[in-house]
């Protein structure tokens, strides 16, 4: 067992080491979002720039649509959860194997016509 000292001194440090680059992606994220909204870059020429994976952008906007996500059925929100993936690995979709591009043909059609959430 940990002494107790040594516990609270490690529970901080802990905290403060995984929120050390919150503020910072969360902003590369927004520019990603902006780039993409004014037409400046495609969805993966933002991600690319900016340091941003597909899997960072993907929370990005499903927490910035939380509440709307939350305020329709769960039968509705896992289509849109699908439709946001499917948008975010769109581009990087040409690269997957022949299981990759069967499975992401199949989310797009499970996913059409899907607009809650914006994703580029």
């Amino acid at each position: 067992m940990f002494s107790g000292a040594k516990q609270s001194g490690d529970h901080g440090s802990v905290g403060e080491e995984l929120l050390i680059d919150v503020p910072m992606l969360e902003e590369r994220v927004r520019m990603v979002e902006m780039a993409v909204g004014n037409g400046y870059f495609s969805l993966d020429k933002a991600l690319s720039l900016y340091k941003v994976s597909e899997v960072e952008y993907v929370a990005y906007l499903l927490l910035k649509h939380k509440k709307d996500l939350e305020a329709i059925s769960k039968s509705s929100q896992i289509l849109e959860v699908v439709a946001v993936l499917v948008g975010a690995f769109q581009a990087a979709s040409h690269d997957f194997d022949s299981n990759g591009k069967n499975v992401m043909q199949q989310l797009e059609t499970i996913s059409h016509d899907r607009k809650l959430v914006k994703v580029g």
